[in-house]
């Protein structure tokens, strides 16, 4: 079998555009609270999208990308005032049956209740292009096959968020699938988050305009996996590995700039990774893989929307990243 664990695309939830009237007399300041008849409506339609570059892209603990780098970009549509978005994400992967990319199609609402917030959601993963992997037999022909000959698969997605407070976030997801990877075995994947923004006090070494972007955030999540039927497995089922999966990052962001570093592991033996992902080397190696031990992995984000335009909305634009 092969392993196709893919990411939602990973952009924040990013609320629509919008404008607001100026004051045009020179000496009358502006109210602190513009009349209703003074505010423009919110527009339908916004739009958020950046790319990024990850030192492994890392899924749920296990690596997609062969422990090497990944080039990953996002674009994602809200409709009404950010209640409703439809996307699409696109990832750099190294996997056993060889597709072009990973390539996430995304739909959901984003209802929010006071501090609380939801998403609700469809994910699909598309890898296309997919070369079957297949094994010798014994008679000297290589007819056996190793992975699933189409691994794309659909998942429903349930998050929710509350802010305690103005520095820390908590958060509570649930992911599910009836054909994980392709595979006729369902897959729940359930994790707790939070999220703390460091004060800008710590950092009064910096420069003002720098001190208050630190933040730590963790996740920690269980997968449960049933039992797999495919060709690959010789329609036998299969019992996949469920595991424990967790991270723990420090993140700065800095307009549309996000610099994260954070540590990966999961409680998986390395029998159990190349059971569950196929690594092609464990078909050499005495069945093995090194996909889901301990990573630390790096990132840099370039993200924006119409809502957030940053440095893209200054007279400088970019070039006031290095000034």
């Amino acid at each position: 079998m092969t392993l196709k664990l893919t990411a939602l695309g990973t952009a924040a939830s990013l609320a629509a555009f919008l404008s607001v009237g100026t004051v045009n007399a020179a000496d009358m300041p502006a109210p602190k609270v513009m009349p209703v008849e003074a505010k423009a409506p919110d527009p339908l339609i916004g739009f958020s999208f950046g790319s990024r570059y990850q030192t492994d892209y890392n899924f749920r603990g296990v690596s997609q990308s062969n422990r090497d780098g990944s080039y990953q970009s996002f674009f994602e549509a809200q409709y009404f005032g950010g209640f409703a978005y439809t996307g699409f994400a696109t990832y750099q992967t190294r996997l056993p049956t060889k597709p072009d990319m990973e390539f996430d199609l995304t739909a959901g609402i984003r209802p929010t209740y006071d501090k609380f917030a939801l998403d609700l959601g469809v994910i699909y993963y598309f890898y296309p292009n997919e070369q079957r992997l297949f094994g010798p037999n014994g008679f000297g022909r290589f007819n056996v096959p190793l992975t699933t000959a189409n691994t794309d698969f659909l998942e429903y997605a349930a998050k929710g968020t509350w802010t305690a407070t103005d520095s820390l976030t908590l958060g509570l997801n649930v992911f599910y699938s009836p054909n994980y990877l392709g595979q006729h075995a369902n897959g729940t994947y359930t994790s707790g988050t939070a999220a703390y923004t460091l004060p800008a006090t710590w950092f009064s070494f910096l420069p003002e305009a720098y001190s208050g972007g630190f933040s730590i955030s963790s996740e920690l999540g269980y997968y449960f996996l049933g039992a797999a039927k495919t060709s690959a497995t010789l329609q036998t089922a299969f019992n996949l590995p469920s595991y424990l999966y967790g991270n723990v990052g420090l993140s700065y962001t800095y307009k549309n700039i996000v610099l994260d570093v954070r540590y990966h592991n999961t409680d998986l033996s390395k029998q159990e990774c190349f059971a569950l992902t196929g690594d092609f080397r464990g078909f050499v190696n005495g069945g093995t893989s090194r996909w889901c031990g301990d990573a630390v992995i790096g990132s840099i984000t370039f993200q924006t929307s119409t809502a957030a335009p940053g440095i893209y909305a200054e007279p400088g634009g970019l070039m006031n990243l290095f000034r």
